[in-house]
């Protein structure tokens, strides 16, 4: 009768091949995360730093101040400071920038509102706007007028001019009125810009209007091809300064 032989085998580890499929998977997993976080902070700083810049209009803040700077006999020297601030996240072409200085007469006594207001119904108006013994001013004249074209707006000698986001620059001007001939003065400035990254657009000065104020309009360059110069950007705004 044989002898029966029993070979015992050396079992594996219950769960060793479990264990190491988990940490080849967590591994896996940690190493995607890093690489997904890396990704996503260069897309985040691509996008911050050159997507959107591009994308951002352009935006331009103004700022003026008149005060007085001396008088001789009547005439009055006033300065102006103006300050322009670039808030946007683009940077800032200037193309153009005029001034008009608007000499403005008051009426008084003869041609005034009288010594009472009228009896309109002011629930119907949006606006009012009224004033006793005096009436509206008579149409200004335009005392002093000038223009500037930089650098991109004409193919004729010019500076240069341009913000980055956040920078501002400030410009002064003195100007005399007579005030024997005007009660106060309103200074009228308007900028053409577009955004730096964009063709500059051609632009020319142009006189209108019956007291032939100075602008700076899109040149005949626009009118024959008008897409390109729909990329101009203008700011208007106007301070009055009593001469009193």
């Amino acid at each position: 009768m044989g002898r029966r032989v029993q070979i015992n085998e050396a079992a594996e580890p219950k769960g060793a091949a479990g264990r190491f499929s988990m940490d080849t998977v967590n591994a896996a997993m940690q190493t995607l995360a890093i690489l997904g976080a890396g990704a996503w902070g260069i897309y985040t700083f691509v996008y911050e730093a050159k997507i959107v810049p591009g994308l951002a209009p352009p935006t331009l803040s103004v700022a003026s101040a008149l005060e007085k700077a001396g008088e001789r006999d009547d005439l009055v020297a006033i300065c102006s400071t103006m300050t322009r601030t670039n808030v946007g996240q683009a940077g800032v072409r200037m193309l153009g920038l005029t001034y008009n200085v608007v000499g403005v007469k008051m009426r008084f006594g003869e041609g005034s509102s009288g010594s009472a207001f009228d009896g309109r119904d002011l629930t119907r108006s949006s606006e009012v706007s009224a004033a006793k013994h005096y009436g509206e001013p008579e149409s200004g004249e335009v005392v002093l007028r000038q223009g500037v074209l930089f650098e991109g707006a004409t193919a004729l000698p010019s500076g240069g001019s341009h913000l980055n986001p956040g920078e501002a620059v400030s410009r002064n001007l003195i100007f005399y009125v007579d005030r024997t001939r005007f009660d106060s003065v309103r200074f009228l400035v308007s900028w053409s810009y577009n955004k730096l990254s964009e063709p500059p657009v051609p632009l020319v000065f142009a006189v209108g209007g019956e007291d032939e104020r100075l602008s700076a309009v899109a040149g005949p360059e626009c009118r024959a091809e008008p897409r390109p110069c729909g990329c101009l950007s203008t700011t208007n705004f106007g301070t009055e300064f009593s001469l009193w």
